[in-house]
């Protein structure tokens, strides 16, 4: 991540946000590093507030994130705090329900706000997840979480574009959500699978991939899912991959088929397939 500091005017924000963040002088913003978090604790720090950046860790969240959103966040003048939790040890979560996202967000703004006190805390909720199956944000709800960009009718349109317009890195940011939506609903995860789900995804972004998660369902072979910014071949495998077959797509491509899949077998995912072209988020809710 980029280390430079924002250098636009707060007059670069919508009114309604700034009017939002005017009665937040001071506040703590729920900072996963995704773009839209990230670009509200931007937009505070750009309109004067003293921010508080509170970021959750544990086996569902990879710790090269963890990394990088300290880093991100210090180089901008705001204060860095990790918040343990274990969503492991929430039996719903640990079962694989269906509402295992609800039980998650409740459980970590539940602990947040803990460590919020007495600050207000927001998140990054945009207004296009109030259109979307998102079953934490009834938590968010419950527990009275402020999401200014919501409020302030902001879609993920018009936060990457203001992204761009103020000087915020990577605006083009794609969706990294917890390992855990990695995994089928009713699947049981133990510590080890989130751990080599991470350590997988991480080689494989190195390699150049970045709008892809790896999915796994118990009646299935994990599943390498490409966004439609990697376009290669539906159903790809090792026999496909021995071919020669590449990725054809957006700059920068992705590395021909054999290269990822020799990757998801060092990790034990020897017998993964390749889908590309798809949208990747809410896989297991479509």
């Amino acid at each position: 991540m980029s280390s430079t500091a924002p250098t636009a005017q707060p007059s670069a924000l919508p009114p309604a946000l700034l009017h939002l963040l005017a009665t937040m002088p001071e506040l703590a913003v729920a900072l996963s590093g995704g773009l839209d978090s990230r670009f509200l604790t931007h937009a505070a720090l750009l309109a004067g507030c003293r921010v508080t950046a509170l970021h959750i860790t544990g086996p569902h969240m990879p710790p090269r994130e963890t990394e990088e959103a300290r880093r991100w966040a210090t180089a901008r003048g705001a204060t860095f705090v990790t918040v343990p939790l274990n969503p492991l040890s929430i039996p719903a979560i640990a079962a694989g329900e269906r509402d295992r996202c609800y039980h998650c967000k409740h459980a970590a703004f539940t602990t947040l706000l803990a460590t919020a006190a007495p600050l207000p805390l927001c998140d990054g909720t945009n207004a296009d997840d109030l259109t979307a199956y998102r079953p934490g944000l009834r938590a968010l709800r419950e527990l009275g979480i402020r999401s200014p960009l919501a409020e302030a009718g902001l879609s993920k349109t018009d936060i990457r574009a203001l992204a761009a317009r103020t000087g915020m890195d990577r605006p083009d940011q794609a969706a990294r959500p917890c390992l855990l939506t990695r995994l089928a609903y009713d699947m049981q995860p133990d510590a080890a699978t989130p751990a080599r789900l991470a350590a997988t995804e991480e080689e494989l972004e190195d390699l150049g991939l970045w709008d892809f998660r790896l999915r796994l369902t118990p009646d299935a072979p994990p599943r390498l899912q490409l966004g439609p910014a990697h376009a290669m071949p539906q159903g790809a495998t090792a026999d496909t991959a021995a071919s020669g077959t590449t990725i054809s797509g957006t700059a920068p491509p992705p590395p021909p088929p054999g290269d990822l899949l020799r990757i998801l077998a060092r990790h034990g995912f020897g017998d993964a397939t390749i889908d590309a072209g798809g949208p990747v988020s809410g896989y297991f809710d479509r």
